[in-house]
This record gives structure tokens, sequence and C-alpha cells, in this order.
């Protein structure tokens, strides 16, 4: 069981009322018929296919279709902030599985962790912790320095503007906010008091209370989020699909699993996908835009004969056109560190937000511990393990729950070892769990040195691909990772943690000598056991210039000899971003839409 699940007869109740609420709330969308060709079409409404067939349907003498695998954003559950765990490994989840891992996850079953990935309308934006995050200015300068031309700081900015509609009191009159765009941007209708100590930790350890969102992120604060001030997630279906979904130019087709695009000449010239069991054909005019994110966009290219070439001969696709599609995976990669506090300090429980008291407040609109996010804070910094960098190469998520997934966690952290319980509270019968009062911090490496691979384990789009992020092959990830356990000591032990009566689990791992548990050798040891993903996967299709032999996409994100295709989601990025990565997709899917409409054809 989840959050909101830890009693089957009150989820039962729960849903039913929440489901007959939000029938009323949204209408049954009405479908459109499909025709044969469209001017533009748009493989996956995620963070970035959403506002970009948003915005090509401005335009009224351009048709647009929106293909997307998953169904409607209809669970009730993507509403409600704090319910965005149950969504993992549901019906909205694509449910990945990664490869066995060699050098992390030694501590999980079969050392392989899920990688959650939203299959609805919205994508991530509907299953995510609503994060709204840009990253360091340093981020997008180097991605310009890397050949992505027209992508720097200042390039990019205007378009998160673009997208803001910021209503966070000291933030609305900065030039770096904007107002009057779709997405909601709020610090979330409830913060628990446990997180406002953890800032005053930061700050006590001598970094200053920032806004993150100023292109220097380095210090403590509150979370920005994409929810409305009515208290439900904004995501990008949400936002941009819902006022455009009435245009006669622009059909939404969920359910379409795209098999491949069509590819003649070395253009683009239609795709296909499947309705069920009923496969369909359409042609396109302009271009197709492939925005199935950093898992799927590789996925879907190599399907269609655009790849490495060896790769698709190996498992029997003819090879259009070679390029390096599915290299240079990255993704944050974090460490759980719980801490217990006293009874009083503000930390939600799972009895608190799975009670009936708590689901009335919420339904009518009063303060509710269901309105939060549960990531209310966050600390940057550089461990200073690397000299001269500009961005900070650790972040610490701090979540004020001790039990995150809720009281039946094993389904979603199976250890491989009943000696590892204790770090996660799986000791703990399930009954006391509800209770429990507790913190977590997760130490995040912002920018690993060890990438990896999307890879197809065959020639059937069904099949889910193999996905090796190879975490921590390289130990400069670990020494960081390391330094991000011991920060978590420090503000544990600052006096504003301590006014909560914070106190980290012993981190002693079971096979090493009970000397020092925050010593190199123990952390490194508890890093590469417990290595979990912080769902923010990029790169597989990189943006670079024409004479990049690491590049997929050029700067106006076209795929390098393919005419009519292009790539706008997360998987274009050159390099992870300095924070969580939904802002800087969405700010990718408004730039690449207007990169189309710039389009001479």
């Amino acid at each position: 069981m989840g959050l909101l699940d830890f009693s089957p007869a009150l989820m039962s109740a729960s849903a039913a009322t929440l489901a007959v609420i939000y029938m009323y709330l949204y209408k049954l969308k009405p479908k459109k018929p499909l025709n044969p060709s469209y001017d533009y079409i748009v493989i996956g409404a995620g963070s970035a296919g959403c506002v970009v067939a948003a915005r090509l349907s401005e335009d009224p003498t351009k048709t647009v279709l929106l293909l997307e695998a998953g169904p409607e954003a209809d669970d009730h559950r993507i509403n409600v902030p704090a319910a965005s765990p149950t969504l993992q490994q549901s019906d909205v989840d694509w449910n990945y599985q990664i490869k066995p891992q060699e050098h992390a996850c030694h501590g999980i079953k079969d050392n392989s962790i899920k990688w959650p990935r939203g299959k609805v309308l919205g994508g991530c934006s509907s299953v995510n912790a609503m994060i709204y995050m840009r990253g360091h200015k340093a981020d997008y300068d180097s991605w310009e320095k890397l050949g992505a031309v027209g992508w720097g700081w200042d390039d990019v900015l205007p378009y998160f503007l673009k997208s803001e509609n910021n209503t966070i009191p000291n933030q609305v009159s900065s030039p770096y906010h904007g107002a009057g765009g779709p997405l909601t941007v709020t610090e979330r209708p409830y913060t628990c008091d446990v997180s406002l100590q953890f800032v005053k930790a930061g700050v006590e350890l001598g970094y200053n209370e920032v806004d993150f969102n100023t292109g220097n992120n380095i210090g403590f604060g509150r979370t920005n989020t994409t929810i409305t001030e009515k208290a439900q997630r904004c995501d990008t279906s949400r936002a941009f699909l819902e006022p455009a979904r009435s245009r006669p130019n622009l059909t939404i087709v969920p359910n379409a699993h795209v098999t491949k695009i069509v590819i003649e000449n070395k253009k683009a010239v239609g795709v296909q996908f499947l309705m069920g069991k009923e496969a369909k054909s359409v042609t396109v005019t302009k271009e197709v835009v492939l925005s199935a994110g950093a898992i799927g966009s590789p996925q879907i290219l190599m399907l269609s004969g655009i790849g490495p070439k060896s790769h698709l001969e190996d498992i029997g696709i003819d090879c259009i056109h070679d390029l390096p599609v599915g290299d240079n995976l990255q993704d944050h990669n974090g460490i759980q560190v719980r801490a217990d506090v006293d009874t009083d300090s503000g930390a939600l429980t799972i009895a608190e937000m799975g009670s009936i008291v708590t689901m009335a407040k919420y339904l009518f609109g009063a303060q509710s511990v269901l309105s939060t996010n549960g990531v209310e804070a966050c600390g940057f910094y550089q461990t200073k393990v690397e000299d001269d960098i500009e961005w900070p190469d650790m972040q610490i998520h701090f979540v004020s729950t001790f039990y995150i997934t809720g009281d039946d966690e094993e389904q979603f952290i199976p250890l491989s070892n009943k000696k590892f319980y204790p770090f996660f509270g799986h000791d703990v019968p399930k009954r006391q769990r509800l209770s429990r009062e507790g913190v977590t911090f997760i130490p995040t490496l912002l920018h690993p040195r060890s990438n990896g691979t999307i890879r197809l384990k065959s020639s059937n789009p069904h099949d889910p691909p193999i996905i090796d992020p190879r975490y921590f092959k390289d130990d400069h990830d670990v020494k960081v990772m390391v330094e991000g356990v011991r920060m978590c000591k420090r503000l544990a032990e600052t006096d504003a943690m301590k006014s909560k009566g914070t106190q980290i689990v012993n981190l002693q791992m079971p096979e090493l000598p009970e000397d020092d548990e925050f010593s190199d050798e123990n952390l490194s040891a508890y890093c590469r056991h417990f290595c979990c993903t912080i769902y923010h996967p990029v790169g597989t299709c990189k943006m670079g210039a024409a004479d990049d032999n690491t590049a997929v996409v050029d700067p106006q994100l076209r795929v390098h000899g393919i005419d009519g295709l292009r790539v706008i989601d997360a998987s274009v990025m050159p390099h992870l971003t300095s924070g969580n990565t939904n802002a800087p997709t969405i700010m990718i899917g408004e730039k690449g839409a207007d990169l189309l409409k710039d389009e001479v054809y």
C-alpha cells in the first residue's frame, strides 16, 4: 500500500468519492475523427510534447496530430499532490526496470531498480513530484560551448518566462519569473514546519536562503512547485492541452502506441501506430516531432531504422541512418538517508495523510497535508571533490516524511537482505509505520561522469528497451555522493534540526567493521548498495553540431541526416542540468515549438 492506501476500506471510499468529484470537474473528452494526413505529427504527450502540440496549433491554418501511448489523465490521484508516489507501478507508469548494475544497487534485489515514467497525457509531469527547478545558468552556457548554439542561459530564459505563471508573493516582481503563462508555479498551499527548519539548518551552516530559479541556485530554500493555489497538480496536459483541446486543427489521440516513423529517401513521411490491436497509419506534410522522452524517443528512432548500425543489424532492423541514438544516457541518482524526529515535529505520517479528516479538508479546500508534494525544500552546494566548477555538484532533496512511498515500501524498495531493513524502517511492523514521524534526506549527484545506454531488446515495439545507466561506473561519482551523505549528518546536527529531535538512522553496513559509520569505506559501500533514481533521465538523442559524432540532433533539434524529423524533449540535453529536469524539458518544448514555427517550408 502507498500514500492514501493504508486502509483498503478507507481507500475504496476515498477513491469513490474523488472519482465522482473529478467526473464533474472534468468533462468527458470528445474524440475527433482521424485524418489521413497532418501538417505536424507529435509523438508523445509528455512534458514537452503537450507544449509543442499546443503551441503549433495556435496557428489555425496548421493541422496537428498528438499521439500518446497512455490514457487521458483521468486517474484522480494525478491531481492530488501528496498522492504522486501511488502512481508508481500503476496503469499510468511505463514500469521500466533497469539492467542489473555492476557497480551499484547491490543492496536491492537483482541489483536492479524500477524507473517510473509517465504513460499518460502529461507524461512525467503528471506523475512526478511537481518540483519547478531550472538549474544553474552554467548548465546552459555549457550546452552552448559544446555546440548547442542558441541554448545558452540568456537564450533559454525567455522560454522559461513564457511558460510561467508565478504567484509567489516575493517572486512575482522578479525579472527571473513570468506571469500570465499557462504553467502555474507556486510554493504549494501546505508546507511542514520541519522543512522550514531544514532551510534554517542550511543557513546555520553558512549558506544563503535563495530563489533557486534565478540562474544561481547554490544555497538552501523552499521548492517552487507546479501545484495550483487550489492544491491540484498543474501538469502540461492541464496547463497547455486543456485550453487548446477545442481547437478544430488539433487532434489528440490517447492509447496510441507508435511502432515506427516511416522514412522514405531520408525524409520522415508518416507514422505507424497501434490502437489496441488495430494498426493505423498517417502521413505528414511538414514534420514529425518525436517527444517520447529519454527512453521512448531513442526506442522509436531505433525501431524506425535510425541508430547505431551494428546494434540495429544485430536485432534484424535495416539501418537507414547510422547515429549514436541511445548513447549518453544520464540520470540524477540519489541515496536515501532517513531520520527519526520528535512526535511534535510537524513531519508527515502515513496515518495523517490517509485519514478521513485529512481527505475531507482537502476536498473542501481547507489546509491539508494532501496539498504538499512532500519535497518541500532543497539545498545545492559544491562538495569540493572537484575544483573549478561553476555549478553545484550536489543537491539535497528534503522529504518531510520517513516512509516516502507508504507502509508497503518493500514493493518499491525490494531489499536483497533482511540485514538492510533498519536503514529504511522495513524492520518495523506495518501497523507501527503508520504513525512513525521522520524525514528523508536524499543527496543527489547532479553531474555524474558515469553515462549509460538505451538499446532495443528486440525489433518488437512492445518489448521494453534495455536501460543501463551504469550507475557509479566512475569512482568519482561515489566520492561526490559520500560527501553528500556527510552533509546530511552536518545538517541533522544543526540547532535548527536538533530542535525537531532529528536523529539519522544508523548507517553502519553489517559486513564492515563497526568503526565509523561515516568513514569513506562504510559510506562508499552504503552508496553503492542503495543507489536510487531521482527520475531524471536525459541525453539519449544528444544535441550538437553537425561535426559532433556523439550528437543525434542539431541545435534546431533536427535529426542529423533525416529531413522532416525533430526530437523535442529531455533526450536532446547534452548533459544534465543542476536540478530537477521537468522545467527544463518544458522550456525545450517552448523553444522547439518556436523553431518549428520559424521554419520556411
